[in-house]
């Protein structure tokens, strides 16, 4: 089977920082938009035809189509399965300038400058716009799934990548967050979190450190 118009990929990106510990990047505006106005606090975008297409797919590294389709669900083809994970690394293009690329046989990281424009991170272009200048291939394997969620009415499916980031990244639009004071503001009705979020940073305040969220899924 294929997938279902409305597939997303969104992105629970963390980060160790000196002062304040593991922390969570969150839509900035989110008290004022509200989950029933704007939705999505985390980086997302929609999983489109190009993020499964042949031609975005054999670049791929770090994750092959079976094991993408054994994480997200046989109801899927292996090639749309890794279409979220190729969509992922779109949005986190576009809202961090972070490009998750490895050149030449022996996959060597990438390290390019952030694009000087952002994009809304639906909209960050394919992989490629990039691979021209050389032998460039996604490094899907950066991103840890995280978890996954069925939207009743439509079969649509929202996969959750977790990714870690340094320090210094800064994402227009979007702030660092400790998990436990974004849960603070949500119990007292000043950060109207969707369920989704509101389960993902659940979730992170279980983990003391990036390094030990980190081997807890990588060992998934």
């Amino acid at each position: 089977m294929g997938g279902v118009r409305g597939d997303r990929a969104a992105l629970v990106c963390v980060r160790d920082s000196r002062r304040f510990g593991l922390q969570a990047l969150l839509r900035s505006d989110a008290v004022a938009a509200g989950a029933e106005e704007g939705g999505g606090f985390l980086p997302e975008g929609m999983v489109g035809d190009e993020d499964r297409s042949a031609s975005v797919l054999e670049r791929c590294r770090g994750m092959t189509g079976s094991e993408a389709q054994r994480r997200l669900g046989h109801g899927m083809s292996p090639a749309h399965a890794l279409g979220f994970w190729a969509a992922g690394a779109r949005v986190l293009l576009a809202a961090t300038g972070v490009l998750l690329a490895v050149e030449g046989a022996r996959r060597v990281p990438v390290r390019r400058p952030p694009p000087r424009e952002r994009r809304a991170p639906g909209d960050a272009p394919g992989l490629g716009a990039f691979a021209a200048p050389g032998d460039l291939h996604w490094n899907l394997g950066r991103l840890l799934f995280f978890s996954r969620w069925l939207d009743p009415g439509s079969g649509a499916a929202k996969a959750f990548f977790l990714v870690h980031l340094p320090e210094r990244v800064r994402a227009p639009g979007f702030a660092w967050q400790v998990p436990e004071k974004a849960l603070l503001l949500w119990r007292d009705r000043k950060l109207p979190l969707d369920f989704e979020t509101f389960a993902c940073l659940r979730t992170l305040t279980d983990f003391p450190s990036c390094g030990s969220l980190l081997s807890e899924y990588a060992s998934r």
